[in-house]
Formats: structure tokens, C-alpha cells, sequence
């Protein structure tokens, strides 16, 4: 039976991701590469040059410092510029859509969107979807509300336009006031939508 490859996925508070995977045979090195930033799409890239991966030995301290020298610079500005390719200006929309549990997935490629999400409010970036999500161990419906909405607010105050989309696909557009404006008429009580604080 072939053995499956190994491989990790580290993130950091604003969506960028490295993907780490062994070199076999070639004495415990490891490849290291970056991946698209949190929420942006090949087209986004169009004319940004692609940081290469690199190779790193099994030395944790060796591999950090090769990482830093030779990796995250290149990658950091090739990340703001896709980034910037996606949207810009006030009012960026974010989407958080609802799975059936009321779980929420936000799609989202601004910096500050993410890091405030990533950051503060404790969300996870899943690698192959390039979402965020509440952590597996938070099941409790009612701590699963009350960290979407104040999600929701955080986003809102920081002046994002938060579309909420239920996982049937009807969905909410916030007010200017901050209130949940009907996109094609919900009944009351489908979603709590927090309201912006002073």
C-alpha cells in the first residue's frame, strides 16, 4: 500500500500560508512554498511575480532563518499586490455564507478583514477553500451565534459591506444603520444580525 504524502499548511493572522512537505531522500530536508493569500484567485495575480519555494534543512532555527531571509519578503509584497487586485476602496464586500448548521464560512482577501478575523476574533483559514471558519471544537449553537455576529460587527465597524447568505442561499445585506436589510424577504427570527454600536 503506497504511504500518503505528508504535508503541512502554516497561516498567519492575515491569510498568508506556506505550504511544508519532506524532500524524500534527500536527508530529512524540507520544501517550502507559498500559496495564494487567503481569498484571491489566479486572475489576481496576473503580473505578479511568483515568489519561488525553497529548500530548508531539518534544523528548525536554520530553516526559520533561510525562510525569513530568502521567502517572506518576495512574498509578502507578491501577496499585498494580489490582494489589492481584488477589490479596493470603502464598502469591500465580505460574504459570510451559513452551512445548515449555522456554522459560518467567510470569503474574504483583504489584509485587515482577515487579520481581524484571523487575528481577534479566533477564526481558522482552511487551506484548500481559502475561508475562515470557527474552529471544530466550538459546537455549542448558541456560542457559534453570538461568535458569528460579533464577527459580523467587527467587520461592519471597521466599515466592510457584510452580506450574510444562508446556506439556501437567501441572504442579508446590512444597512447603512448597521440593521439587516431583507434581500428577499426573510421571516423574522431566520438570522439575528447585530446592529452597529455607537
Amino acid at each position: 500500500m503506497p504511504e500518503r504524502p505528508v504535508f503541512s499548511v502554516i497561516t498567519s493572522r492575515v491569510g498568508l500560508q506556506l505550504y511544508i512537505t519532506p524532500r524524500p531522500g534527500r536527508g530529512g530536508q524540507f520544501a517550502i512554498a507559498p500559496l495564494l493569500p487567503a481569498g484571491t484567485e489566479h486572475a489576481h495575480t496576473d503580473g505578479v511575480p511568483a515568489p519561488r519555494g525553497i529548500t530548508v534543512p531539518p534544523d528548525p532555527v536554520k530553516a526559520v532563518l533561510l525562510v525569513r531571509r530568502r521567502l517572506l519578503f518576495d512574498f509578502r509584497v507578491a501577496s499585498m499586490r494580489a490582494q489589492s487586485n481584488t477589490s479596493s476602496g470603502p464598502g469591500i464586500p465580505v460574504t459570510i455564507t451559513l452551512d445548515p448548521n449555522g456554522r459560518p464560512e467567510v470569503k474574504v482577501a483583504n489584509a485587515r478583514a482577515l487579520f481581524e478575523l484571523l487575528g481577534r476574533e479566533g477564526l481558522f483559514l482552511d487551506p484548500a477553500t481559502g475561508r475562515c471558519h470557527l474552529p471544530e471544537t466550538i459546537r455549542d449553537p448558541s456560542e457559534v451565534g453570538w461568535r458569528t455576529n460579533r464577527a459580523v460587527r467587527s467587520l461592519e465597524n471597521l466599515g466592510f459591506s457584510v452580506t450574510t447568505r444562508l446556506a439556501d442561499g437567501r441572504t442579508y445585506k446590512p444597512s447603512l444603520q448597521g440593521h439587516a436589510a431583507p434581500a428577499n424577504r426573510l421571516a423574522p427570527g431566520d438570522l439575528r444580525t447585530p446592529r452597529r454600536t455607537p
